[in-house]
């Protein structure tokens, strides 16, 4: 991986983690163009730090408030949401990992394009909206969370618009979602460290070894130092223009986006055979 590369990669992680149109399938896509083949899985957890640096930018008045405030604050549903998605990654690890080959790709952008289209068809049909988070938008957000692990899938626009029809306000449910982030993106790591510490048993090497190892395969410390501070700067941008975006107007522009991505990805890979 160059640093152009590295850049490329980290601007679009940015980005597309925040704007509901699914960084990690953006971020396969890219890698299968640029013939980036090394651990697929573990340079998409290197790129989501640099949004978990966003997230903690934006967001650190309410990460301390909850800390100071675990059982006051929101703590305890941004624990019920991550359940979900722990859940279904422990049972579908391996399924997963062949998810991000690409194949499927295009049928979960469609997917994307229909779930962002019914979160908003589902709220605009509601006379009341609530502000507030409670134990059933946490779980219902939780579930959109776990089912947009594959590649393709908006974890972002999932969740948005789970919070939506669930009955909060279009800012409440971004708010939620981008916290929602900071442990999906730590759970990840912890599981793809784990990834590294197996592959060390399994070679006889020592962990530090298999890291320095992996990390020459995505072309050393420079190209992913870019990435993941790109993928900060670019996410930081994100979340302010989804959350001026979201109050405004909905989310069908990025549906229709979704969309034709989609098909585009189906016919090419009907036409290739």
């Amino acid at each position: 991986m160059s640093n152009i590369q590295a850049f490329i990669l980290g601007l679009v992680q940015g980005l597309a983690e925040f704007l509901p149109i699914s960084s990690s399938g953006h971020l396969t896509l890219l890698q299968m163009f640029f013939g980036i083949n090394e651990a697929p899985l573990a340079l998409d957890v290197l790129l989501h730090f640099g949004t978990l640096i966003a997230v903690l930018i934006v967001y650190w008045k309410r990460i301390v408030n909850m800390i100071l405030h675990p059982f006051k604050s929101e703590l305890k549903w941004l624990i019920v949401a991550t359940i979900p998605a722990v859940i279904a990654a422990l049972l579908l690890g391996d399924l997963i990992d062949a998810a991000f080959k690409g194949e499927y790709l295009g049928y979960c952008f469609l997917l994307t394009s229909f779930v962002l289209l019914l979160g908003e068809s589902i709220n605009r049909f509601r006379a009341k909206k609530h502000k507030h988070v409670a134990w059933y938008d946490a779980l219902i957000m939780g579930c959109a969370q776990a089912v947009a692990i594959a590649p393709g899938l908006s974890r972002s626009g999932c969740t948005i618009a789970a919070g939506m029809a669930s009955g909060l306000s279009r800012k409440r449910a971004a708010d939620f979602s981008f916290l929602m982030s900071i442990p999906a993106i730590l759970g990840s790591a912890v599981l793809s460290l784990k990834d590294v510490y197996d592959a060390a048993q399994t070679a006889g090497t020592s962990f530090g070894a298999e890291f320095s190892a992996l990390v020459t395969q995505l072309g050393g410390a420079l190209p992913i130092l870019i990435g993941v501070v790109t993928a900060a700067v670019s996410g930081f941008l994100a979340i302010k223009l989804m959350l001026a975006l979201v109050k405004q107007a909905g989310m069908r522009a990025f549906a229709v986006y979704t969309f034709l991505l989609g098909a585009f990805l189906i016919a090419r890979q009907v036409l290739l055979g």
